[in-house]
């Protein structure tokens, strides 16, 4: 009978263990690893998952073999065996979840402190969110785009704010999600490492847009990252390119731009159409207005406190012009 119950131990601990390893190795619940960041992380969930599918697994157990081995058999009407509880078993039930506590959590300091260490060679780039848009900013290139591009293999610590409400920027691949608070700066560090197209999103209910405050960062190799950013800073002046990096084409369908947004007023047509919007206002100044004061006059069924109110402030004069003649020929 002992050598019974042993045997069965050691097959049950033998489940255990393979549920558990199993578990760690071959269920891949995760995207893609895009960073070096993302390695990390996913190695401690994976850990994690293991150690969970072996308590699971012996819980259950546990529980399944109680429920068929200790049930009341037909006929049976004796009250059941008192038990005044076991001293070296309490002990073992409460020192093994302490030990896996702290392990789990030692082993979460470490891989937080590495994912956080400080690089050399670190690009910044400083990202702003907006009511419905994401921008980024290339301090020491002084370029700034709605487009993210990174360098394959390079640190990049990222800078990350708001000017309105509160949005998250995350990038699944990376593992890496921070929210953007206004009036505060959040730094986020990555080194990516795969080269490719990686959703961004924007992880916070912000407003009626939100589901539209999609983007990609792509990955590429630094000579391909160089040349974008050359060519970011030829392309500045470009009304398609304006468009997008304020965040027009999140919000609006124009299809010159190839924009589907339906947070505000469609614009195709809208060169025809401002002349006729506002009595006494100019086709020309009507769009003016629109950009620069949109509470002014708000297009039915819209309602007013959609569109951003800065614009005035952040369009410099070439740029506001640029987009009005560009607008007045559509």
């Amino acid at each position: 009978m002992k050598e019974r119950n042993l045997l069965l131990v050691i097959f049950a601990a033998l489940v255990l263990t393979i549920g558990g390893y199993l578990a760690a190795t071959q269920l891949h619940l995760m995207p893609v690893e895009a960073s070096t960041r993302a390695v990390l992380v996913d190695r401690l969930f994976q850990l994690l998952l293991g150690i969970t599918a072996f308590i699971f697994l012996l819980v259950e157990g546990a529980l399944l073999y109680a429920a068929l081995r200790f049930r009341r058999r037909p006929g049976d009407e004796s009250d059941a065996v008192p038990v005044h509880g076991n001293n070296a078993l309490e002990i073992l039930w409460t020192l093994i979840p302490t030990a896996v506590v702290l392990f789990v959590g030692v082993y979460s300091v470490q891989v937080l402190q590495d994912i956080e260490r400080p690089l050399g060679n670190t690009m910044v780039v400083e990202v702003v969110g907006r009511q419905f848009s994401w921008e980024f900013r290339y301090p020491s290139a002084d370029v700034t785009t709605s487009e993210l591009h990174l360098p394959v293999g390079r640190p990049v610590l990222f800078q990350i704010s708001s000017k309105d409400v509160i949005h998250s920027f995350w990038v699944p691949a990376f593992r890496a999600k921070r929210d953007a608070t206004p009036g505060q700066i959040s730094e986020l560090r990555i080194t990516p490492s795969l080269v490719g197209r990686f959703p961004i999103r924007c992880a916070e209910l912000c407003g009626p847009g939100h589901a539209g405050m999609i983007n990609e960062v792509v990955v590429e190799e630094e000579v391909a990252f160089t040349g974008w950013l050359e060519a970011a800073k030829a392309g500045a002046k470009e009304p398609a390119a304006i468009m997008t990096q304020f965040g027009c084409v999140a919000c609006h369908t124009l299809t010159a731009v190839g924009s589907t947004g339906q947070v505000g007023p469609v614009l195709d047509g809208i060169g025809a159409q401002a002349g006729s919007r506002v009595p006494g206002l100019s086709a020309h100044d009507y769009i003016v207005q629109s950009i620069t004061d949109p509470g002014a006059y708000v297009v039915q069924p819209f309602v007013d406190g959609l569109m951003p109110r800065d614009f005035k402030i952040r369009l410099s004069d070439e740029q506001l012009q640029i987009l009005v003649e560009f607008l007045l020929g559509q």
